[in-house]
């Protein structure tokens, strides 16, 4: 699995035409808002980690069968602060003193380098372990630091809604404890419990069904030591010890206050695809990773000593039990499904290909039902990032996917569209972006017609 990480965003603008290859679906209408590592040097140096950077936003607004794109860095109060001093502030990129106050005080910045959330009409830029950064849907201006009226510290990056329940689902670390928060369609976003995981880990992702919260909190161990001395960069914060084992908790939505745990043979989790109940059991769909190697070389182009796998796992909370099922046996990872099966069960998951000797970078989709698999495959050469579901209607496998694409010998990037029912026919479109945008992490889709 192979992200490049190693240029900074080139230029920053708001919405200007983009040059269309072929024909946009007349019925795909809105913007597209993504973000990731957007600075990988400031100051006149590199940052230490792709994970402290800066998040640039990337938007395509398309409509009429014509598309613009638009570019900001994420310009928070840390960033602000750091522009005004002219030199790192805050992160493992900044002078050992000053990382030494900032640990003591806790005060992080907060980057918005990881994903997008659209909530009640307003759109968010989210990062890993810190709050949520409101932008303006419009020109991508960043409005400044929320706490939503109720996030006590850290905010994920990656909330989960629940179709049945009309609500989106978060949760942040504080110190030893697992905050849960709530953001229903309508009304205030509401803590609704907290828990104490086994050990303090990072925790990526975690996925929801209509009746429980489900976390997968593996052995990566953080050396509390060395970060609160801060010691070297990210990566040598956490330590992978695979005889502790995996530790599955299952929270009941219920009853936050009693959350069921139990632990498994060690693997880690960075993704989810879904979740949904299935009589006394829960099922959970996830890329399953053996190590934590791609925590240490996000960028790298060469082996990380982690291939994710499509894994299905099925939780019985009575019995504390779990039993598992390799999905597919090719390289998986960033997971997309239609919007209206989050939390019940679906049939077909979209997922980013990677370049190994027996596949091309590119987009695929699996049916659960039949096992069939359908692929596209790019240029060898191009980089891909998560493929986006866009539905275009209510049968779970009508839409469009957006995957994000650089290709490096035009030194530009292209938004590839494709119809999600026939993906092996390759894109529909391609927009061009006019310069070659950082890759991003995760984002979302705005639909036109949204309110």
């Amino acid at each position: 699995m192979a992200i490049d990480l190693n240029h900074s965003i080139t230029r920053r603008h708001s919405f200007e035409p983009l040059k269309i290859e072929g024909n946009i679906p007349a019925d795909l209408r809105g913007t597209m808002y993504r973000t990731g590592p957007g600075l990988l040097e400031r100051f006149g140096r590199p940052v230490a980690h792709p994970f402290d950077a800066d998040g640039a936003i990337t938007a395509v607004r398309i409509g009429d069968n014509r598309a613009d794109g638009a570019c900001r860095v994420v310009e928070s109060s840390e960033f602000q602060e750091e522009e005004r001093a002219g030199r790192f502030l805050y992160g493992t990129s900044a002078a050992w003193p000053r990382r030494i106050r900032n640990s003591l005080a806790g005060k992080k910045k907060r980057t918005g380098n990881t994903n997008m959330l659209a909530w009640q009409g307003r759109l968010f830029a989210l990062m890993e372990n810190a709050g949520p950064v409101e932008v303006d849907a419009s020109n991508l201006n960043t409005r400044g630091t929320t706490d939503l009226g109720v996030v006590r510290d850290a905010f994920s990056a990656h909330p989960h809604r629940v179709e049945a329940l009309k609500t989106t689902f978060n949760f942040g670390m504080r110190g030893k404890h697992i905050d849960l928060y709530a953001l229903p369609d309508h009304g205030p976003a509401r803590c609704i419990g907290s828990f104490e995981p086994p050990w303090i880990s990072m925790i990526h992702d975690f996925i929801a069904t209509d009746k429980h919260l489900v976390f997968v909190i593996g052995p990566a161990k953080l050396k509390l030591w060395r970060a609160m001395l801060s010691i070297g960069d990210l990566s040598q914060y956490f330590q992978w010890d695979p005889a502790a084992g995996t530790t599955m908790v299952i929270i009941p939505l219920a009853a936050t206050d009693r959350p069921i745990m139990f632990s498994v043979d060690a693997f880690w989790v960075w993704h989810f695809v879904n979740a949904f109940e299935d009589g006394d059991n829960i099922v959970v769909d996830l890329c399953r990773h053996d190590t934590f190697g791609a925590f240490a070389a996000p960028s790298s182009a060469g082996p990380q000593h982690s291939e994710p796998r499509l894994h299905r796992y099925t939780l019985n909370p009575a019995a504390r039990s779990m039993r598992t099922e390799r999905l597919l046996d090719l390289p998986a990872e960033f997971p997309s499904v239609h919007p209206l099966i989050t939390g019940a069960r679906q049939r077909f998951t979209w997922f980013q290909m990677f370049p190994s000797d027996e596949q091309l970078p590119g987009v695929a989709r699996l049916d659960a039902r039949t096992g069939h698999l359908e692929t596209w495959g790019t240029n060898r050469q191009h980089l891909g990032c998560e493929p986006m579901f866009v539905p275009r209607d209510t049968r779970e496998e009508a839409g469009w996917i957006l995957q994000l694409f650089q290709d490096p010998t035009l030194q530009q990037s292209y938004l590839a569209i494709l119809d999600a029912e026939h993906i092996a026919d390759g894109p529909v479109a391609k927009i061009w972006l006019n310069e070659p945008v950082p890759m991003t992490f995760h984002g979302t889709f705005v639909n036109a017609n949204a309110r």
